[in-house]
């Protein structure tokens, strides 16, 4: 990454950091403009319909929609100013209502269904808009059809409300100097204290994983983690059962089975029997993995508390701490003590460097309007033409009212036709001192939807980057976790911190080791949130909390009482119901799309070509056509099976 220069004239469409009041004149602004532009499209003549005024004019009026609600979203989740967080939850409800009424309008439907498309990309835009539309109601009898815009404008209030009982929880739990023991000394200097010198810590990634990774407290793990999986508050348990009774509604005005039905039948899978299969093919292989990793915690719980095997059974709140101390004996991994050879800053440049060599492009750091302090603007250039592709921004380290996980914004899409370059934001909570592997593997994945994002060059900003089938668009970005296991890579972090400890061949082995002991308990729970998801999406859904009850009890660690991890289950209280199952079907294609690299995943011929087939499609031609094209053969879940038992 070179220097921090000025940004040119010409490459100021940067993300606005807007005031409250900004947030909404913007939003009113680019609601009145894109319905203009609707309003053109909807007076073309019959005869007249083309690409150009059809197709072209839509992809105008998405722009014009994303300049305002792209930025908007990430400010939403992001600003350090909770009325600008206020009032983009507000302008966001507008842009679905809008987006609703939009899908529903009959007279664009006719016109986008007269086109004949010219190219893949016009026929696939055109697919894509017809199925919203009719996703959307435009078919349905027009009581059905005011049921439906009620119902969507109902659940996107109920995911922000849900999202923000989350990011706004300002528990804090104190914990005494005894129950810190066995913490790191670097967490203790970090965290706060109050006058009593007990620590005190919230939800974020950097206090939370930590301590229930290496408290010796099993009483204060316990605490931790109970009131971790009630984060969500009681409201959300409320706000969950409402989002599934409405998406069941759903279904009925389609008169389909269940919403999962609705959901799928737009993805890779196309069906919910399908999802089920798959996921009966994993309880097949995770069950006996997952008693057999468990059965190992227990003996090391046995040997370092001293009471009977028998007795040593594995709860929630031991299985991390369980887990590290078996990496520490066996593989001599210490989570903690490998922030000394991951620094954050230079774990994040390595990430830069192995991104530039692999994909044939630069990153120059740029001075821009930022909303906050610490948060890196990046120009993304192609390294043999020198053009600027797009851009990123690097929010890294966790603060009051930010969004806690990591993850990625698409906040502006590529649109060739109308020469618009992408943008796209990594969201992170990292310890500023210093990355496990764990972490690192995490910044790697968010950041390969990053890179899903900035490297696209679709014809339409409605196929830029991660627009892809819900249940592929984790592939890319499960792919490049897999650069945090291999020399080949991890040898290149020394080069950006000289101080560093050397990575080497014999602490690359004991890494990778260590990453497979656990996969029964790993897979073993994604098969759990996955099954959680589809049951309520199912055609008897229940009420969120029984239904994970009974589920989560029929696991081997069995239920928590008093535990209410649905409040907490952000995903499918948002884009991913139905779909959670995704995270697993797309680690089949990962895992086997990695093979393309063979012995090296640092090769740049095949990151180039994964970047020209894969990263620059979006979603201009459907996913396993593009998965295909670029294996040269169907996909093979060999790879991902033996993942699972460890091999």
């Amino acid at each position: 990454m070179s220097l921090t220069r000025p940004v040119p004239e010409e490459f100021r469409a940067m993300i606005p950091i807007l005031t409250a009041d900004e947030v909404a004149r913007t939003a009113e602004a680019a609601l009145a403009d894109a319905a203009q532009r609707v309003r053109q499209i909807e007076a073309v003549p019959l005869s007249s319909i083309g690409p150009e005024n059809v197709l072209d004019a839509w992809d105008e009026a998405a722009i014009v929609m994303e300049d305002a609600f792209g930025p908007i979203s990430i400010l939403n989740s992001v600003h350090p100013d909770k009325p600008v967080r206020d009032a983009g939850d507000e302008a966001l409800v507008r842009e679905a209502s809008f987006m609703t009424d939009l899908f529903q309008n009959e007279a664009l439907y006719e016109r986008v269904r007269r086109v004949r498309p010219q190219s893949i990309a016009q026929k696939q835009l055109q697919k894509d808009l017809l199925e919203s539309f009719e996703d959307s109601g435009v078919s349905l009898p027009p009581e059905k059809r005011q049921r439906y815009r009620e119902i969507s404008e109902r659940l996107t209030e109920l995911g922000q409300e849900f999202a923000k009982n989350i990011r706004e929880n300002s528990t804090r739990l104190q914990f005494t100097p005894a129950e810190c023991d066995g913490l790191p000394q670097p967490y203790l200097e970090r965290v706060p204290r109050d006058e009593a010198g007990n620590i005190v810590v919230g939800f974020d990634y950097p206090d939370y994983v930590p301590f229930m990774m290496n408290a010796r407290s099993e009483a204060a793990r316990r605490r931790f983690y109970i009131a971790n999986t009630n984060r969500g508050t009681p409201r959300n348990l409320d706000i969950m059962d409402e989002i599934v009774a409405l998406r069941r509604e759903i279904a009925d005005l389609y008169g389909l089975p269940s919403y999962a039905h609705y959901v799928t039948r737009r993805h890779m899978v196309e069906n919910p029997e399908t999802v089920q299969r798959f996921l009966d093919d994993v309880r097949n292989v995770v069950t006996e993995a997952e008693v057999r990793d468990l059965a190992q915690l227990s003996e090391v719980k046995a040997r370092l508390t001293g009471i009977p095997l028998e007795q040593a059974s594995i709860n929630r709140w031991d299985a991390s701490f369980y887990r590290e101390r078996l990496r520490e004996e066996r593989f001599a991994i210490d989570q903690e003590a490998l922030r000394k050879f991951f620094p954050t800053e230079a774990a994040v440049e390595w990430m830069l460097d192995i991104s530039e060599r692999l994909y044939g492009i630069r990153f120059d750091r740029a001075q821009v309007p930022v909303w906050q302090e610490s948060v890196i603007y990046l120009d993304v250039l192609d390294q043999a033409s020198g053009k600027r592709i797009g851009g990123i921004y690097l929010d890294l380290y966790p603060r009051e009212g930010k969004y806690k996980h990591a993850a990625a914004w698409p906040v502006r899409g590529v649109s060739r036709r109308a020469g618009r370059k992408p943008i796209s934001v990594l969201v992170t909570n990292l310890n500023g001192q210093g990355l496990t592997h764990d972490e690192l593997e995490t910044l790697l994945h968010e950041f390969g939807h990053v890179l899903h994002g900035v490297l696209s060059e679709t014809e339409y900003v409605g196929h830029s980057g991660t627009s892809v089938e819900r249940d592929f668009v984790e592939a890319p970005s499960q792919m490049y976790e897999e650069w945090a296991h291999r020399m080949e890579s991890l040898s290149l972090v020394q080069r950006h911190c000289s101080g560093c400890p050397a990575v080497d061949g014999e602490l690359v082995s004991r890494l990778v080791a260590a990453k497979k002991f656990g996969a029964g308990i790993d897979y073993g729970r994604q098969l759990l949130y996955a099954s959680f998801d589809m049951q309520l999406s199912g055609e008897n859904p229940g009420r969120c909390l029984d239904v994970w009850k009974s589920m989560e009890a029929a696991t081997p660690m069995g239920y928590v009482e008093g535990t209410s991890f649905p409040g907490t289950f952000e995903h499918i209280a948002s884009g991913y119901a139905a779909g959670y199952y995704g995270y697993m079907w797309a680690k089949v294609i990962a895992l086997d799309m990695v093979s393309a690299f063979g012995a090296d995943l640092m090769n740049g011929t095949t990151g180039r070509r994964f970047r020209e087939m894969i990263l620059s499609r979006g979603s201009e031609q459907p996913a396993r056509d593009l998965v295909e094209q670029f294996l040269g053969r169907p996909v093979s879940s060999e790879a991902f099976f033996a993942r699972i038992q460890g091999e």
